[in-house]
């Protein structure tokens, strides 16, 4: 399943005008053209968007379904401007995605040197939850991508830059500590873990869903606010083990490395959608980060 452009555009239009007249005026469709193809949408995701009526209201899914349509439409719009710049030859776009660890321990160092060889380039650098990376760049909203590597990356070329060990962590703070001490797999049960992001459950056998031991999975991008809950004892998370001796805020998080489980290890790098040329800053970047001391 996917969503096409035209239902969301059309949906979205219905919404914004307030009723499926009125959107067919905008879009210059029949009314029941529009009607039938928010209908279509509705059924292909086997949920209600819309509740007709005058008014014209908007279900929870149907909510979020805007905000993804809203995003959508800023980021087609930032594409077009970009490629309105490349046609009049104007300066060189470099747009990165990356994780937050990276961000917080390795961006603040690299990405000076860039902008020393690059000033007057136009940069669109974001953070974001690994997995989220892989969509971004996959469809074309970031051209380079730099975290860990996931699961499958056939579709991708990558460039391996370090491996990174996370180590599963648990504060003092939390109610459960001695428990853990004493039956980890009973108490771990009782906690949910905390991630920026988790392969989809498929993607993995059975047996090595880190997901089943837990209570639940709280996936929270901002690295702070991981870290927060974590020293508060609300949860255990894996933390990157140069995270642990860098950061201030893992300076009391206890490491449950000797557990079964306790330790995994990920490929970090680069990462473009294959076949892609790359730009000349993109290329550039990619050199910068195969030489840097990681």
């Amino acid at each position: 399943m996917r969503l096409e452009n035209a239902e969301v555009r059309i949906f979205r239009t219905v919404v914004e005008s307030g009723g499926f007249r009125r959107a067919a005026e905008v879009l210059n469709l029949t009314q029941s053209a529009v009607s039938q193809s928010v209908k279509q949408l509705e059924n292909k995701l086997d949920v209600e968007l819309i509740q007709r009526g005058p008014p014209v209201t908007v279900t929870d899914a149907g909510r979020r379904l805007l905000k993804y349509a809203h995003d959508a439409h800023r980021e087609e719009q930032s594409v077009l401007e970009d490629i309105e710049r490349i046609r009049e030859g104007e300066e060189e776009l470099l747009s990165l995605a990356m994780d937050s660890l990276i961000n917080r321990l390795y961006a603040p160092e690299l990405f000076p040197q860039f902008c020393r060889r690059w000033p007057r380039v136009k940069l669109k650098v974001a953070e974001m939850p690994s997995r989220t990376i892989i969509y971004s760049v996959l469809s074309g909203q970031f051209e380079l991508g730099l975290g860990p590597f996931q699961t499958r990356m056939e579709t991708f070329e990558t460039v391996p830059l370090f491996e990174e060990k996370r180590v599963l962590v648990v504060s003092p703070n939390c109610p459960l500590f001695d428990d853990i001490r004493r039956d980890p797999q009973n108490a771990l049960k009782r906690l949910p873990m905390i991630v920026s992001s988790l392969d989809e459950p498929q993607q993995r056998p059975a047996s090595s869903k880190l997901r089943d031991r837990f209570s639940t999975v709280w996936e929270i991008s901002s690295l702070n606010l991981r870290l927060s809950l974590l020293g508060r004892g609300l949860g255990t998370g894996y933390i990157s083990e140069t995270a642990l001796t860098q950061l201030p805020q893992c300076r009391d998080l206890v490491s449950l490395e000797e557990l079964s489980g306790g330790s995994i290890y990920r490929q970090v790098g680069i990462y473009y959608k294959k076949g892609r040329d790359l730009s000349h800053t993109a290329r550039d970047i990619v050199e910068l980060c195969r030489g840097y001391r990681f």
